[in-house]
């Protein structure tokens, strides 16, 4: 089999039963639903996904690099794929810990942010990874539940609006 860059198959022993249970070994990540400055749009993008082999409209995202923090690599792939520094936007939610993105098959677990343009934030250019190709572009929420099937999408979006049901 061809190496693999990002997931590592793995085996391993139940710790009670002796089966042999099959996991990949794959590094963690961060998604955000970035939020416009009235709070009524949210910043998403469309890139191709070969687990569904079509594109697919999410929130930003991206693998945390080794060595790395989750905050850096928040403020990395939200300046990359949205570009925004973190001078132009707030932090209004932060999931307490990592979640387990799929527990019985792989070890990636999500650091999951909801951030808010601060007024008069300017769009500077995006630095995307070699190879990366995606499009951004600012959506009504209703239209991207709509359109999207990425699980961390519905969540943040999900979470943002329950916040906004909380705040009345």
């Amino acid at each position: 089999m061809e190496e693999f860059v990002f997931l590592k198959p793995r085996k391993m022993k139940h710790p009670q039963n002796g089966m042999t249970l099959e996991y990949l070994e794959k590094q963690s990540a961060i998604a955000a639903l970035l939020v416009s400055a009235d709070g009524k749009k949210g910043y998403f993008v469309e890139q191709f996904r070969p687990g569904i082999n079509g594109n697919s409209i999410e929130v930003i995202a991206g693998l945390i690099d080794e060595g790395e923090i989750d905050m850096d690599a928040l403020y990395r792939e939200v300046s990359e794929e949205g570009g925004y520094n973190k001078e132009d936007y707030n932090i209004i939610y932060t999931e307490k810990k990592p979640l387990a993105i799929s527990p019985g098959y792989t070890e990636e677990k999500l650091s999951l942010y909801i951030l808010k343009l601060k007024d008069g934030a300017k769009q500077k250019s995006l630095h995307l990874d070699e190879g990366e190709e995606l499009e951004g572009r600012w959506l009504d929420f209703d239209e991207v539940l709509e359109k999207s099937n990425d699980f961390k999408t519905f969540y943040l979006v999900k979470i943002y609006e329950l916040l906004n049901l909380k705040n009345r």
